[in-house]
C-alpha cells in the first residue's frame, strides 16, 4: 500500500461531512505546570485526591515535585523534595490515601534499590529494600500493596536479578513487609524452564533469570493479577496476586510488516535528494513489540491488558545496510538495502542470522498499541499501522519527527516511528477509552476501546507549547479533582512540563445542517 496523503485528506473530509452525528473522547488543554527543571525531570506523575496534591518524579535532578491541584486550570509552582541522600535518583512515584512511594535506583545500579516512603506534605516516613533498579511501581487499587518491578539491568559486568517486589501495607507503612520474587526458576535445569516459552527473547549467554528486566506494571481491576512488561524480552509476566506467585510468562510474539494493515516507512532518506518523505508501505521485516508502559482494564466482566509497544535495543542492533542477507530469503537485497529502502533500518542482530546471512529481519517495536486478553495472552487487536497513517493526515510536518519539531521531521522513520510509550485507560460516559502518548512526535492518540477486538480511533491532539516527549499519562475523574470534569494529566520529560487536559465527549454534526 502506498500512501498518498492527497487522497486521504479528501476520504477524511467527505467522512466528516457525511451528515451523520458521532460522538468523539477529544482532548482540549487547560492549563500547563512546570517544575522549572526542564529537562530530565515531570518524567511520572502521581495524585492523591484526599489532599489533592501532584506528585512529580524528577529524574535528572534526584528529586519529586509537590503541586497543589486543589484548581486544575490555575498554574502553580511546585515544591521540590530532594531525594540525593537515599541513592542515585527517583524513576517512578505513585500515591494512595495518603502515602506516597518513590522508586529509587541505588547509587551503584546493580545494587538493591529502594522504596521511600513520605507522606504527601513530602515527610520522610520510611525506607525499604527492594530489587536491582527499582523502575516503576504502583499500589494495588484496595491500596493494601504496593508492587514494585526491579528491572536489574545489567553494568560494568553485572548482571542482577530482573524481580518483583510486592510490598504488604495492609497494617500500614511501620509495619510494611517486602516480598521479592524472582525469575530463578525459570533457567535451564530448574523445575518451570520448560514453561518458557520459545519465542521470549534471552540474550546469548545470559541466565533467564537474570536477562529477565521487568519493566512496568499493571495490576487487574479486582487486584488478584498483575501484567508485568518485559520489554527487552519481548514478554509479558502474569502474576498472581492472591498466592502470591509468577502464574506465567507470556511471548507476544513478532508483527509482521509484509501483511497489509502492518505497514510502515523505514527510512529517513526516501525522499528527493536523500531528504525525509513519507512513505508508508508493507516491508519483509517483522516487529518485535517490546512495550514500555502497559494498563489493565476490565470490559463486559473480562479482563485486558493494553501495551505501547515502543521497542528497545540493547547494543545489539545495526542497521539493515550493513548486515548481510540470505540470498534466497532476500533475493533482492541489493536493492533492500539503499539507505532509501531498508538500508537505514535497525534491526536486531541476535535474531534471524544464519551461515549464509539473515534470513529473517526483525525490527524494534510495534509502532502501535495492542490489547491482549487477560486470560490467554491472545492478542485481540493491534493498531497496525494507523498511527503512521494519521499522523500523515492530521500532522504531516511532524510525521515521524523527533523533539516534537518539524525541523525534525521523519527522523524516526528508520528506529521506532511515533515510539508509542505511556498508557492509561479510563471510563469517559459510556466508552471504554485508551489514551497513548507518542514520545517522539510528541501527541497523544485517543481510542474507543468499548468492544475491545474493535477498538476504534476517536481523535489524536499534537503536542503544543512546546511540550516535548510525553512519558507519563494520568487520568483524574471529574469527581476526584477540584475542575468537576475528567482531566488527562501528560509529563513531558525533556521539558519539564505537566500538560492538564480536559476530557471531553463531543458530538460532532455535519456542517451543512
Amino acid at each position: 500500500m502506498k500512501f498518498n496523503f492527497r487522497t486521504t485528506c479528501q476520504l477524511g473530509a467527505l467522512l466528516a461531512y457525511s451528515g451523520i452525528g458521532q460522538a468523539q473522547v477529544t482532548l482540549e488543554k487547560i492549563n500547563t505546570l512546570s517544575t522549572g527543571l526542564g529537562e530530565g525531570s515531570a518524567e511520572i506523575i502521581s495524585y492523591d485526591p484526599g489532599s489533592q496534591q501532584l506528585f512529580v518524579i524528577n529524574s535528572g535532578f534526584a528529586s519529586f515535585s509537590i503541586f497543589d491541584f486543589t484548581d486544575p486550570t490555575q498554574a502553580s509552582t511546585g515544591t521540590g523534595i530532594d531525594l540525593s541522600s537515599f541513592g542515585a535518583g527517583p524513576n517512578s512515584i505513585a500515591s494512595h490515601n495518603g502515602v506516597v512511594a518513590v522508586a529509587v535506583e541505588a547509587n551503584t545500579v546493580t545494587d538493591a534499590g529502594t522504596v521511600e516512603f513520605f507522606d504527601t506534605s513530602g515527610n520522610h516516613l520510611r525506607s525499604l529494600t527492594v530489587g536491582a533498579l527499582p523502575d516503576m511501581l504502583t499500589f494495588t487499587p484496595d491500596g493494601n500493596q504496593l508492587l514494585v518491578a526491579n528491572e536489574g539491568e545489567p553494568d560494568g559486568g553485572i548482571n542482577p536479578l530482573g524481580s518483583v517486589s510486592l510490598i504488604d501495607l495492609s497494617s500500614g507503612v511501620a509495619a510494611a513487609t517486602v516480598n521479592t520474587l524472582d525469575f530463578t526458576a525459570f533457567n535451564v535445569g530448574q523445575p518451570r524452564h520448560g514453561e518458557l516459552p520459545s519465542a521470549v527473547i534471552i540474550a546469548p549467554g545470559q541466565a533467564v533469570a537474570e536477562d529477565l528486566e521487568p519493566e512496568y506494571i499493571a495490576i487487574s481491576e479486582d487486584g488478584s493479577q498483575a501484567f508485568v512488561t518485559l520489554q527487552e524480552n519481548n514478554a509479558v509476566a502474569v502474576l498472581d496476586l492472591t498466592t502470591p506467585a509468577i502464574s506465567s510468562i507470556l511471548a507476544l510474539g513478532f508483527k509482521d510488516h509484509s501483511l497489509v494493515g502492518n505497514e510502515l516507512d523505514p527510512s529517513d532518506r526516501d525522499g528527493p535528494g536523500g531528504t525525509g518523505a513519507i512513505n508508508i508501505n508493507n516491508w519483509p521485516v517483522k516487529g518485535i513489540y517490546m512495550p514500555d508502559a502497559i494498563a489493565a482494564v476490565n470490559v463486559g466482566g473480562s479482563d485486558y491488558y493494553l501495551t505501547a509497544n515502543e521497542g528497545d535495543a540493547r547494543d545489539e542492533d545495526d542497521r539493515i545496510g550493513n548486515l548481510l542477507l540470505d540470498p534466497t530469503a532476500f533475493p533482492n537485497a541489493a536493492t533492500l538495502q539503499l539507505d532509501e529502502q531498508l538500508g537505514r533500518l535497525d534491526a536486531q542482530t541476535n535474531l534471524g542470522g544464519s551461515p549464509s546471512g539473515f534470513t529473517e529481519l526483525f525490527v524494534y517495536g510495534g509502532r502501535s498499541f495492542s490489547i491482549w486478553d487477560g486470560s490467554t495472552g491472545a492478542q485481540v487487536f493491534d493498531s497496525g499501522s494507523e498511527i503512521a497513517f494519521k499522523i500523515a493526515e492530521l500532522t504531516p510536518e511532524l510525521f515521524n519527527a523527533n523533539n516534537s519539531s518539524p525541523s525534525d521531521f521523519d527522523e524516526r522513520s528508520d528506529n521506532k516511528g511515533a515510539e508509542p510509550e505511556g498508557i492509561t485507560t479510563a471510563q469517559v460516559g459510556q466508552k471504554h477509552i485508551a489514551f497513548i502518548g507518542l514520545e517522539r512526535v510528541g501527541g497523544v492518540m485517543v481510542y474507543d476501546i468499548s468492544e475491545p477486538a474493535l477498538a476504534e480511533f476517536e481523535s489524536y491532539h499534537p503536542a503544543s507549547d512546546g511540550d516535548v516527549a510525553p512519558e507519563g499519562l494520568l487520568f483524574i475523574a471529574g469527581a476526584n479533582n477540584g475542575s468537576g470534569t475528567d482531566l488527562l494529566l501528560v509529563s513531558y520529560e525533556d521539558t519539564g512540563t505537566i500538560g492538564v487536559f480536559r476530557v471531553l465527549d463531543v458530538i460532532f454534526k455535519n456542517n451543512f445542517e
